[in-house]
């Protein structure tokens, strides 16, 4: 049997892929969290404005009423549907996401640090089993994101640039 075939050696494997998968995951929940908060921003913040500042030109009497009145309808529908849509929500969803799949990798980092061969292969096989149950459990909930944010992340990982 070769090094590479021992137990801890298999259980190093799972704890280093499990690892990876936090990583990447988490990195592209932080991508699509940021997405969804300057979406959200710019489709809540922007048509209110437009909306407000065609409300003031109409009332004041400055230009085109009719056209003013109109744009300012649709710029207020734009902010009213993008809020209701619920941005923010998107983004607390994501960050919440990635912040759980930090958590544990920085869990499996720290059992990765502390095998050995003298470690208790019975308990080891149960820490890395609950950690796989944890990130299944993590998948499970998530909300989904686009496979964009999964390969901006692998870029700024590969780049060393992952916040």
């Amino acid at each position: 049997m070769s090094t590479s075939d021992t137990p801890f050696e298999r259980i190093k494997t799972e704890l280093a892929r499990i690892q990876s998968n936090c990583l990447y995951t988490a990195q592209g929940y932080f991508e699509a969290a940021k997405s969804a908060e300057k979406w959200g921003r710019q489709m809540v913040f922007i048509p209110a404005c437009v909306t407000a500042i065609c409300s003031l030109l109409a009332a004041v009497n400055i230009g085109p009423g009719v056209f003013f009145s109109g744009l300012g309808a649709v710029s207020g529908a734009v902010a009213a549907t993008a809020a209701f849509l619920g941005s923010p929500k998107t983004a607390a969803d994501h960050l919440a996401s990635a912040r759980a799949y930090t958590a544990l990798k920085h869990r499996a980092d720290t059992e990765i640090s502390l095998i050995t061969e003298a470690s208790d292969l019975a308990v080891l096989e149960v820490r890395t089993r609950e950690l796989s149950s944890d990130y299944v459990r993590i998948t499970s909930t998530d909300t989904p994101m686009a496979n964009k944010f999964y390969e901006k992340a692998q870029q700024r990982i590969q780049r060393g640039a992952a916040e």
